[in-house]
This record gives structure tokens, sequence and C-alpha cells, in this order.
């Protein structure tokens, strides 16, 4: 099943839910910071950004050509995609790969970084000590020649090339590759077919469970659910359930407000896969109640924290699935979400004003925002607003446990936020941040400014209709501009000072509903729908001409597409 018309490897990988693995074809337009050119073999365990790579691919010694469905990729020696000669690439299980080939080779480069090394295996063919991807490969020749390039220096190897080709007396070759950490245990190969068979089942059972959408929507519905399907990994070192990574691509971690946006995407149409997602972070809550910035299977860090968004986004799901929120589950809820929210109240709230604050672009999410520009700590007026929505659902979930005394606290707690945000943080006009110590007065013409439209019903009526009116400022043709597009800070591939961004999108469309400006939320939705469709799901866009920029296939962007699309936010 083609997921994409492009069909293009420099924008989503090949791979599969559950695998650590994927092949990918990289070069200086498919990431502005890569210097690697050519299609590789790459794997996310414990890796971020560059350097994944397992190995080098070439069909004949040429970067090849490319077209793929969801359970297999044919490559095509340069210029000669018309011609019989081909490689087939199929998954075999979450940790192997399997080649077939016709009419030329393929060759796989392996790199050559401290105490790797290549060696004929006991078991037969080769394999790889691949320290720097912390596994080992097992080359299998199924079918067909295998030969290898190597040497031994002591104590690694110089070089690891291997070529598979054809025999003599065959028309075609197979190769396995299994990726391995510790014991590699001899197999009986299954039928290519059969592995087929199960990838492309796995994905249209996956793809079945969403709701029916009009046949001109159809084919980005696909193209978001496969983002999202092949960037599941599975459980493993500090991944205690299946995770949904943010990409296969480079940003190959989870970070502790992405992972809610997934969850609620999935929430309806896969309950246990979504859960999963919320529970990623608190698996790894520490005893003060904080979430990492960001964990893989093999470290985490809380350096940085990230928006409590957690609050907001279970009343969604609870509010779509009541059903789901049985009084353990809610029970369960409390035990985490009531912590995270002390912690900021407890560790991160400016006692002379009563309200929280930023050490870090980064602990908003939003990383260069110019809000922080003149530097930190930052009471930004997103925040608050978070933290009163969260403190509003904690007190929510207290009451259906029939807990009124619990509720009420929480209750008041959001009363005191919101009464110390409008008290410090509007200015009459907008929001604004504050510097502190000194209290410096920040007015950016940053979206962050209008965050607190998130808050909906609970805003007064004479700000709202303000903040709306700042809001429709950032409206671009394409969506909702990070930074104003006359600002002298504002950058087309700018991060957050400019392009259009999924979360922030979704957080005010919500806002929006709720607080009953349902006709400016309709309009932003369709843009950031239209953009989806016509772009595909990278990590943000160019707010003026709508281009896709940084990693090109991210899942948060395809959750709020998925979210909009099945309307969730209505």
């Amino acid at each position: 099943m083609k997921v994409s018309q492009a069909q293009d490897l420099r924008v989503e990988p090949f791979s599969r839910r559950g695998s650590y693995l994927s092949i990918r074809r990289m070069d200086a337009e498919s990431f502005q910071h890569e210097d690697r050119n050519g299609v590789f073999i790459r794997q996310c365990h414990g890796t971020r950004f560059w350097d994944p790579m397992v190995a080098g691919l070439t069909v004949d010694g040429t970067i090849p050509e490319s077209e793929w469905t969801v359970d297999c990729l044919r490559l095509y020696p340069a210029g000669q995609r018309q011609g019989e000669a081909l490689v087939e690439v199929v998954f075999d299980g979450l940790r192997a790969l399997r080649f077939r080939g016709q009419g030329c080779s393929v060759e796989l480069e392996f790199p050559t970084v401290g105490f790797s090394s290549m060696y004929p295996s006991p078991h037969g063919g080769w394999e790889v000590n691949a320290r720097a991807n912390r596994a080992k490969i097992q080359l299998s020749a199924l079918r067909g020649d295998l030969s290898a390039q190597t040497d031994w220096l002591g104590e690694e190897s110089s070089v690891m090339k291997i070529q598979m080709a054809a025999g003599q007396k065959e028309g075609e070759w197979e190769l396995g590759f299994d990726f391995y950490h510790s014991t590699w245990i001899p197999r009986t190969f299954r039928p290519r077919a059969e592995l087929r068979a199960e990838v492309g089942q796995e994905f249209q059972e996956f793809l079945a469970t969403f709701p029916r959408v009009e046949s001109e929507w159809e084919e980005a519905r696909n193209r978001a659910a496969y983002v999202n399907w092949s960037a599941v990994v599975a459980p493993h070192g500090h991944f205690r359930r299946e995770a949904m990574l943010m990409s296969k691509v480079f940003m190959s971690n989870v970070w502790s407000w992405d992972h809610a946006f997934n969850a609620m995407a999935h929430f309806e149409s896969h309950p246990q896969l979504a859960w999963d997602q919320m529970l990623l972070q608190v698996d790894r809550q520490n005893e003060y109640g904080a979430f990492p910035d960001a964990q893989n299977d093999v470290h985490e860090h809380f350096n940085h924290c990230k928006p409590p968004i957690h609050g907001w986004a279970v009343s969604r799901m609870r509010r779509r699935k009541p059903e789901f929120f049985t009084s353990p589950r809610i029970r369960e809820t409390l035990g985490w979400l009531a912590p995270w929210c002390r912690w900021w109240l407890n560790h991160r709230l400016w006692k002379a004003l009563g309200l929280p604050y930023y050490l870090h672009g980064n602990d908003s999410g939003w990383d260069n925002s110019t809000f922080f520009r003149r530097g930190v700590p930052l009471l930004g007026p997103d925040l608050p607003a978070f933290l009163i929505l969260q403190c509003r659902e904690i007190a929510r979930l207290h009451e259906l446990l029939n807990e009124p005394v619990d509720a009420a606290w929480w209750n008041q707690e959001a009363d005191a936020l919101k009464d110390k945000l409008l008290q410090h943080l509007w200015d009459g006009e907008r929001f604004i941040a504050l510097r502190m110590p000194e209290g410096e007065e920040m007015r950016e013409d940053t979206l962050i400014e209008t965050m607190p439209l998130v808050l909906g019903e609970e805003l007064p009526a004479e700000i709202w209709e303000k903040v709306v009116g700042r809001l429709r400022r950032y409206l671009t043709e394409h969506g909702l501009a990070t930074e104003h597009p006359d600002s002298e800070y504002y950058r087309s591939s700018g991060y957050w000072r400019g392009p259009i961004w999924a979360p922030s999108t979704l957080l005010l469309i919500d806002g929006l509903v709720r607080g009953g400006e349902s006709t400016l939320a309709e309009e932003i939705k369709k843009r950031f729908l239209d953009l989806g469709r016509r772009e595909g799901f990278a990590e943000n866009y160019n707010a003026l001409t709508g281009k896709a920029l940084c990693d090109p296939a991210y899942t948060w962007t395809a959750s709020v597409f998925l979210d909009l699309l099945h309307g969730h936010s209505e």
C-alpha cells in the first residue's frame, strides 16, 4: 500500500511499528545540517540527530533510486528505474531486514568507529561488531555470493564493506541482515511473501480503527497514520512500553509535551497505545514530581522541562471517552498529575508575585522565542494558563471520586493563579512577560502572548476580545506564525521565531472553541489541514510560503493533523 505519492525516502523513512531500524535517503536538500549523501540504514537506540548510522547502502556502486510501499522498499541502480535490475528490502520481524536482488549487486559499508570490527561469522556469512551502535549484525547469504572487504588493526577494523551479488548459476540473490545486541541464534528464514503480508496487514489493522474520512483526505490521513505507526518502537531499556518517537529521521526521542499530543490523536482509535504515550514520561517521573525533558531507551535528562499541558490533555481525552476513566484510572492519573503540578507550584514559583517561571526557552517548548532573548528567569503568560487548566482538571478528577475538599483546594489554586496572571502579566491591551529578578517587561511579537486563550471561557470577556484581536495579527495564509512576520526577529526558518507549529495551533484552536470563537478556530483548522495535506508532516512550516521545514516526518505534526481531521476540537 502506498502512503505517499511522493514515495521520497528523504521525507518519510522506510520502517515499521516496533522496529528501531529504518532506511532513509539523506542529502543536503533533505536536511540542511547534514553532510552525508546517500541511502543509509539507520537505528534509533539511544541516538539523536546525527549519530545513528548503521550502514551506507549502494546498488551497483551507485546511490540508488527508490520507491516504496508499506511492506517493501525497491531500490534501483541510478538511472535504471525502468530496467529489470532491482533490490527489494523487507522487514523480517522487528530487528532484521531481508534483501533480495536481481540484475545488480548491493553494497553495505559500515562506519569504523572505535573498536568496531568485522570478521567471518562462526555461523557462516559475516558478522559486524558495530560498537558505535552498541549492537552487532549477522549477515547471512541465503542465495548468491557474499564477499567482504575488511582488515584487522589489532583492536579494530579500518574498513568494513560487504557486497552481495548473484552467483554464476543463479539469477537472484538473497541476504539476511540481523541487528542484535548480545547473542545471535541461528534461525530459519521465513518466506519473503509471508514477511510482506505480516507488515501490510499490521498497518491495515492500525489504519482501520481510525474514523472514515472523505476520499479527498484519505491519502493525507494514510500518510499521517504511517508517520506515527512507523515511528513506534518496542519496549526496551528506559521504555517500559511502546513509545512513539517524535521521528525516526533525526528527532528520535520522546519529549515531555510532544508525547501528550500523540496520545490525544490516538485516544479514540488506539486507546492503549495512546495511554501508553501519556505514561511514558510518568514512568520516569522523579521523586520531586518532575518529568524528564526528554528520554529515549538509553538515557534521559532533567536539564530542562516542558510546559505542563498534561491536565489540558487529560481533560480533552476524558471528555471524548469518559468511560475510559474508571475510578482506578482516575486515581492512577491523580497519582502523577498532581505531583507534576505541585512541582511547578513548589519548586518553580516566584514567591513575591505568585507566578511560575521558566529558566530557559526549552522549558516552554518554544526554545528560541523572542520572549527569552534578554534572559531568564522569565514569567511568561502561557505557563500560568496551563497550570490553571491543570489545577482545574485535578479538581474535576477529585470531584468524580467524590472528594470535594481536595477539589476545592485545587480550584482555589487555579483561582489564585488566574488572579496573579491578570494582575501582573496583563497590561490592559496585551499579555506580557517579566524577566526576573528586575521585573523587566517583555513586549515581543511572539505568538506566546496569545496563549492565555487556552483558558477559553475562563478569560474575562473584555480581555478575551483584545487577545483574539491580537491573535488575528499572527494568522498568515497558511496558519499561525510564531513570530509576527513584521518583527525584526522574524526568520523564515527560525524555529520558534516565525514558522508554524502544530502544538501551538491545536492549543489555540481548542481554546478558541471553548471560548466561543468557533469561526476563527475553524479557519485556522482549515489552513493547517490544507498545509499538512500539501506539504506532509514536517516539524514546522514556513509561515509565508507553507514550505516544510526541519525534520520532515514528525509525529506530533501528524498527530495534530489527525486530531483536527477527525474533529476532536469541535
